[in-house]
C-alpha cells in the first residue's frame, strides 16, 4: 500500500473532486506512520520531519555560508548518495535576517482604535523568504490593521504530510494553543503560505483534542486573500488597490485551490484599473512539497509542470508577472523556467493618496 501510494502528490485535490469527499492525503499520512512504526523512516524522512527546526536553527548569522554550501556541487552530490535528494536541485536559501527579527525592528505602533489581525510566521517566510512576511505586514497595516506577528511554531505541515503523525499531533498541539492567545479573544489569524493554512485549519483540528481548540483553528484561521475580500465585502476596509504590473498570471497552489479557491484574491486584483489577470489552468505544478526533491520522483516533477504551467509560463508577456501563493510552487517556477514568481501580497498594494 505504501508503494501504491508514494505517487500521490499530497495535494488535496480529491477532497474537494470525489464525490465521498475522501482525503487520500491524511490516509497516505497514517500508512507512512504505520509503515514507520514497523519498518522505521528513513534519513531523507527524518530530515524533511525536521526541515522547520533546520531552518531556524541555521538562519540568521549563518545563513549566508550555509547558503553557499547547499550550492556547491560536491555538496549536493553528497546529499544526493546518503539522502536521494536529487543533485540537480539546490536546496532552498535561508535568510540572514529573519521575518521575525525584521518585524521587531520596523513593525510600528498602530491607531488606538485600529482593528487587530495576527499574521502567522510560517517556516517559509520567517527563515527563507522573508520579503513575503514584510509585503503581508505593509499590506495588512495600509488596509488599517494591527498586526500582531503569530511565533506560534510549526504548522506540522512537514511532519503530516510525511506521516510523523504522533510527532505532529505533540508538537501541533503547542502551536495550536499559542494561536489561541489570539483566537480566543476573537482575533484572526491570517496565513500566507496554503499548506501552513491547510495544516492549521484542515489537518491539526483532527490531530489535536479538544473540539473547541479545534474549532477555533477551523473558523479563525484564514489564508490572507480571503480574509481581506472577506473585510472588504463586509465594508470594514474601504482603501483602493494598485499592482506592481500591468499583466499577472496566476499558479493557484494545491490546498489553495482544493480548500479555498483562488476567487478572493482575483477579485481584489479585478479592483485593480486595467490590471489583465489570468490564471493558469494547471493542476500541481509538479514539486509537491519535497516530492520534486526526491530523486527517484525529479522527471515526474518536470514531467507534471511541463504538461500545461511550463508552456503557459514560457508563452505569457515578458513583461508578465507570475503570481505564486506556495513555496515549493514558486521554486519549482523558478528552477524550469526563466520566471522568478512572487506571492500574491508582493504584487498588490495599497494605493496612496496621488499616485
Amino acid at each position: 500500500l505504501r508503494e501504491v501510494l508514494d505517487l500521490c502528490l499530497s495535494c488535496k485535490a480529491c477532497k474537494s473532486e470525489c464525490p465521498s469527499n475522501v482525503d487520500m492525503a491524511k490516509l497516505k499520512s497514517e500508512v507512512s506512520q504505520q509503515y514507520y512504526d514497523k519498518h522505521g523512516a528513513s534519513l531523507r524522512d527524518k530530515m524533511i520531519c525536521n526541515s522547520s527546526d533546520v531552518a531556524r536553527r541555521f538562519s540568521g548569522k549563518t545563513a549566508s555560508l550555509i547558503n553557499q554550501v547547499q550550492q556547491s556541487a560536491w555538496f549536493r552530490a553528497g546529499l544526493e548518495k546518503v539522502a536521494g535528494f536529487d543533485r540537480r536541485r539546490i536546496l532552498p536559501e535561508l535568510a540572514s535576517e529573519t521575518f521575525a527579527q525584521w518585524f521587531a525592528k520596523n513593525a510600528k505602533p498602530s491607531k488606538p482604535d485600529a482593528p487587530q489581525v495576527a499574521l502567522f510566521a510560517d517556516t517559509y517566510l520567517n527563515y527563507h523568504e522573508p520579503q513575503v512576511g514584510i509585503a503581508a505586514y505593509q499590506l495588512l497595516t495600509a488596509c488599517g490593521y494591527e498586526v500582531f506577528l503569530a511565533e506560534a511554531g510549526c504548522c506540522q505541515r512537514p511532519k503530516i504530510s510525511h506521516g510523523f503523525l504522533r510527532e505532529a499531533k505533540r508538537e501541533g498541539l503547542k502551536t495550536a494553543q499559542n494561536l489561541d492567545a489570539y483566537l480566543a479573544n476573537d482575533i484572526p489569524v491570517v496565513v500566507c503560505e496554503p499548506s501552513c493554512a491547510s495544516a492549521l485549519n484542515d489537518d491539526l483540528p483532527d490531530l489535536i483534542e479538544g473540539e473547541a481548540l479545534a474549532q477555533r483553528l477551523q473558523k479563525g484561521v484564514q489564508m490572507i486573500d480571503q480574509f481581506l475580500y472577506q473585510e472588504q465585502i463586509a465594508g470594514k476596509i474601504n482603501v483602493e488597490f494598485t499592482a506592481s504590473s500591468p499583466e499577472l498570471l496566476i499558479h493557484g497552489h494545491c490546498h489553495q485551490k482544493a480548500l479555498y479557491g483562488t476567487q478572493a484574491m482575483k477579485n481584489l486584483l479585478g479592483t485593480v484599473p486595467d490590471l489583465r489577470v489570468n490564471e493558469v489552468d494547471s493542476g500541481c505544478c509538479g514539486m509537491a512539497g519535497s516530492f520534486g526533491y526526491e530523486k527517484e520522483h525529479f522527471e515526474l516533477s518536470e514531467k507534471i509542470g511541463s504538461s500545461v504551467l511550463f508552456p503557459a509560463i514560457e508563452n505569457a508577456n515578458i513583461a508578465t508577472e507570475v503570481v505564486a501563493c506556495g513555496f515549493s510552487c514558486r521554486h519549482q517556477i523558478e528552477h524550469f523556467t526563466d520566471k522568478k514568481p512572487k506571492h500574491w501580497v508582493e504584487v498588490i498594494q495599497v494605493k496612496k493618496n496621488g499616485e
